[in-house]
């Protein structure tokens, strides 16, 4: 029985440590790899991936009092449905993501690439002018403050409409209705949900 039990000492050793290894990788396995993998595509599965992904959004956005965000169960279904319908128009479209604090914005760009979306960031108006010179985007994201500058995020596009007609969306902290959609952009928003709509929007212009 002892001789048994040793020779099964290396197949436990294998298994708890692919079992350590999946424990600790889950996260990213589950978020970056498997959407990527054929065998996932179907059955609704990717758009289970985006749906963490604008729950965790939506979640972060709705504990800020100042961001006033509060988006109901059938609006954010209604944005995956339609995402879903539309999952082709999402495949390989390029977008490039300004803003100066990009960790405030890891889910919303995780949502997006779980879409196939390819997704690229720049933390100024300078870095994104440069890589927009070179690059042939579908769509630009972009805050509006940074740091003290409250209009940054119009400059940005005042300074872009010179060489590129790109649409834009202003995706922000806070934000106010009444004052309309800036001049020159697509669209302004503080929630996921709208986000998606509008990026569709955008996208299906662009591709039609």
């Amino acid at each position: 029985m002892a001789v048994e039990l040793i020779k099964l000492i290396p197949s436990l050793l294998w298994f708890l440590s692919v079992a350590t290894l999946f424990g600790l990788f889950y996260r990213p396995i589950r978020d970056e790899l498997l959407p990527n993998l054929t065998g996932f595509k179907a059955g609704g599965v990717e758009l289970s991936f985006v749906r963490e992904s604008i729950d965790a959004a939506i979640e972060l956005a709705e504990k800020s009092p100042q961001w006033k965000v509060n988006v109901s169960s059938e609006d954010k279904e209604r944005a995956l449905r339609r995402a879903k319908k539309h999952l082709a128009i999402f495949r390989d479209a390029q977008i490039l993501w300004v803003d100066d604090h990009p960790e405030n914005n890891l889910n919303e760009r995780r949502m997006f690439r779980q879409l196939k979306t390819d997704v690229d960031t720049a933390k100024s108006t300078d870095e994104a002018l440069s890589i927009l010179q070179t690059g042939n985007y579908d769509l630009v994201i972009s805050d509006m403050s940074r740091g003290k500058d409250t209009t940054a995020g119009l400059e940005f596009v005042e300074q872009l409409r010179q060489k590129k007609t790109t649409p834009v969306i202003f995706y922000v902290g806070v934000f106010d209705p009444a004052k309309g959609v800036p001049a020159k952009a697509f669209g302004i928003t503080n929630r996921p949900d709208e986000l998606l709509h509008l990026s569709l929007d955008t996208l299906e212009r662009k591709k039609s």
